[in-house]
């Protein structure tokens, strides 16, 4: 019988923090994310989870703490880069369209996202 060694998570968040108008929004929040599952918040209105994501997503950046994407810091700028072009960000009020299937609405955002990475380089 072998043995299997834990897989590392993707994405690990030490102690992250999130300050917003002088209001604690995140305070020392720890977790982690693997590859292949989903991740799902629940919560109260203004319990921090739209800043959580904002942060996870590289949107905001937390007011203390670390996140390490692959083992490395996201605070790194060539990192951070790196990182940001492994995200998916779908925003429930821009980008659903409720008349697609899940499935849809991924292929739709991966073209549009896919184009805007072409005018970008266009521009570049």
């Amino acid at each position: 019988m072998s043995m299997r060694k834990p897989t590392l998570p993707r994405t690990l968040l030490n102690l992250v923090s999130c300050m917003r108008n002088a209001q604690q929004i995140l305070r020392h929040v720890n977790g982690s994310v693997h590859d292949g599952v989903a991740l799902v918040l629940k919560g109260s209105n203004d319990s921090g989870k739209t800043t959580f994501l904002r942060i996870l997503a590289g949107f905001s950046r937390p007011s203390a703490g670390q996140i390490l994407w692959n083992g490395h810091d996201t605070s790194q700028s060539e990192i951070f880069h790196q990182y940001k072009l492994q995200l998916n960000w779908l925003s429930l009020k821009d980008a659903v369209k409720e008349k697609f299937t899940v499935l849809d609405n991924v292929q739709w955002f991966e073209v549009s996202m896919s184009s805007l990475y072409r005018l970008q380089a266009l521009v570049a």
